[in-house]
């Protein structure tokens, strides 16, 4: 009788497990997940676009509002979703899965998460203002999401804001952006979530909630760099911001839990209370967030 090596028996005890450890959630639901009184509809005037003769020009209104445009997840478990409310492929023993390292006397400079990070398109809005935007991300296939130092290829101004004093300026951009207002002259600083660089799943902050809105952060400056979303600040037109104007952006947490809309940087102290409880959340398992992005968005509606 042949008897199997005791290591095999525990690695194969290891990957039948998984499945029972998988995580699962509620799918995104539109029509509960979004904070609809938010788009905020309104017509500012009157607009006229030029067109060829015999018509010459053509009138239209100027229309401005929040449209919720985007779905990110921030995820402890590589290809999980918070929005699909289950694993695309990834494992609990993924090499590519989240950390959350909690500070202690011994070990206080290490504190640190790290957090992998999806976008998908919501078109729920389309057709009334211009959009120029892309596919889907996932972080688990960029190698710069994954490693600080790759992440420098994208962003080579980072070495610019890489000390003390400019780290101490973004304390202005975090008072700006807990009352309301984000300052767009500070595009390095995300409020009280600290810097946007590197632009990597990255964070030194042990506050789970507070590192995976950082990584969000992050996540949607980064798809702004590369042009796969782009900024209707134009009044014709989506312009593409490599640099991101963040007061055009707010967003809320839909999973684990929901909670109201907030701009860029407040801190997530002012409404995190029992956001992301332990082991599950009321949609969702615990350290898997989604969070809704708005954007502003201000168009003549005779544009092309």
């Amino acid at each position: 009788m042949v008897v199997p090596d005791k290591r095999f028996l525990l690695a194969l005890l290891l990957l039948t497990a998984v499945p029972a450890l998988a995580k699962t959630g509620v799918p995104f639901n539109p029509l509960t997940d979004i904070h609809w009184e938010e788009i905020g509809f309104t017509i500012e005037g009157v607009c006229v676009c030029p067109r060829p003769p015999p018509i010459f020009v053509e009138p239209g209104l100027v229309v401005s509002y929040w449209e919720p445009f985007l779905l990110l997840d921030t995820s402890s478990v590589a290809f999980y979703s918070a929005m699909l409310g289950q694993s695309m492929g990834g494992s609990l023993l993924d090499e590519l899965g989240g950390k959350n390292k909690s500070s202690d006397a011994v070990d206080v400079a290490n504190e640190s998460t790290f957090a992998q990070a999806h976008a998908f398109l919501l078109p729920l809005m389309v057709g009334l203002c211009a959009r120029d935007d892309y596919g889907t991300w996932w972080s688990e296939f960029d190698p710069l999401w994954q490693s600080d130092e790759l992440a420098a290829l994208l962003t080579p101004e980072a070495a610019l804001f890489a000390n003390k004093a400019m780290v101490l300026a973004c304390t202005a951009d975090a008072v700006a952006a807990n009352a309301g207002w984000p300052l767009d002259a500070m595009p390095w600083c995300l409020g009280s979530g600290g810097l946007a660089y590197p632009m990597t799943g990255h964070v030194d902050n042990d506050n789970i909630v507070q590192a995976n809105a950082t990584a969000a952060y992050r996540m949607l400056y980064k798809l702004n760099r590369i042009g796969l979303i782009c900024d209707p600040a134009p009044e014709c037109g989506c312009a593409y911001t490599p640099v991101w104007v963040k007061s055009h952006y707010k967003m809320n947490l839909a999973r684990p839990s929901i909670r109201g809309v907030h701009p860029i940087g407040r801190a997530t102290a002012t409404w995190d209370a029992g956001a992301n409880p332990p082991f599950m959340g009321e949609l969702g398992p615990n350290d898997e967030f989604l969070w809704v992005v708005y954007r502003r968005q201000r168009c003549c509606t005779c544009c092309e």
